[in-house]
Order: structure tokens, then C-alpha cells, then sequence
């Protein structure tokens, strides 16, 4: 099993006691700043259970698309997009993989994908949902979060059904 951590995973100390190999990014890495989660860190990455990766290109944009797909891609960073990039590219040589966050997002793509989830602080969702983003004043609805172009009210968002 092979688990891919965010920040969230580190901040715990997770990487020091999962089964398998961590995961990650070297955006992901320099998110973790605080002494003691900065610690526990370099001790996973010296005895070899952290293990730092970079998606491809296509990978990105595989992920991206399934982002889109469900309505989520407007909410993940270039960080999420690479974590969820280094999933994807473990499940397509065949490991069986646990994405390890606390963000609703990053686990919505996550399964999507075919990857399992692992909540830190949070419940996991059990399966993927498709959003949509909807004005509160007038109703429009959009893809993406942000400002109605319409009215200028920030969108709401909701589950597509």
C-alpha cells in the first residue's frame, strides 16, 4: 500500500507510522515549517519512508480534467493538483493507494480516481459527488467558484443531483 500525504498528514506525524511509503511533493514539504512536524519530517525522509515525487504533465492534466469533471478544479491549488497528480501515477503502476488530507476536495478528485482516503482531523467522504456553483441572487450556475459575473455576489457551492 502506498499512502500520498499533504501537509495535513505531516502536521500529525503520520509519516512515521503508516504501513507503507509517504508520498509527496517538495511544495508539500515546504509547507511543513513548524519545529516539531518539521522534525518528525526529516526523520521519515532519512529512513527512507518519505518519499519525494513529481507527477508529469500528463498526469496534471488527467487530474485536472477529473478536477473539472466534478466541479472541484476552481478549489485546488497547484499543490493539491500535484499530490492528486502523484496518486494517479501510483494507481497506474498498479499500487493500491491512500490519499491522506483533510481537504473535501482533494479527497472528492482522490476517488474519483480510484484511490482510497484517509481523513486526518476530519471525516473521509465515501465516494465521489459532482458540484456546481450557484448564484444566491439570480440562480446562475457555473463550473468554477468565484464572483456572479451577472451580479457580483459570491456563488454558493452545491451538489449537482
Amino acid at each position: 500500500m502506498a499512502y500520498v500525504v499533504d501537509a495535513a498528514g505531516f502536521f500529525a506525524g503520520l509519516q512515521n507510522v503508516l504501513m507503507g511509503k509517504a508520498y509527496t511533493t517538495p511544495e508539500v514539504l515546504s509547507e511543513v515549517k513548524d519545529e516539531s512536524s518539521r522534525r518528525a519530517l526529516e526523520l521519515g525522509l532519512a529512513a527512507g519512508k518519505v518519499v519525494v515525487a513529481e507527477p508529469s504533465k500528463a498526469e496534471l492534466q488527467r487530474v485536472a480534467r477529473v478536477a473539472k469533471s466534478l466541479g472541484e478544479l476552481g478549489r485546488l491549488s497547484t499543490t493539491d493538483l500535484k499530490v492528486l497528480g502523484i496518486a494517479y501515477s501510483l494507481i497506474k503502476k498498479g499500487f493500491k493507494v491512500v490519499v491522506v488530507s483533510d481537504d473535501r476536495s482533494v479527497q472528492n478528485v482522490a476517488l474519483k480516481l480510484g484511490a482510497e482516503v484517509m481523513g486526518v482531523k476530519r471525516a473521509s467522504l465515501r465516494r465521489p459527488r459532482r458540484y456546481v456553483y450557484v448564484c444566491p441572487a439570480c440562480g446562475a450556475v457555473f463550473d468554477k467558484p468565484g464572483i456572479c459575473p451577472k451580479c457580483g455576489v459570491a456563488q454558493l457551492k452545491r451538489k449537482k443531483a
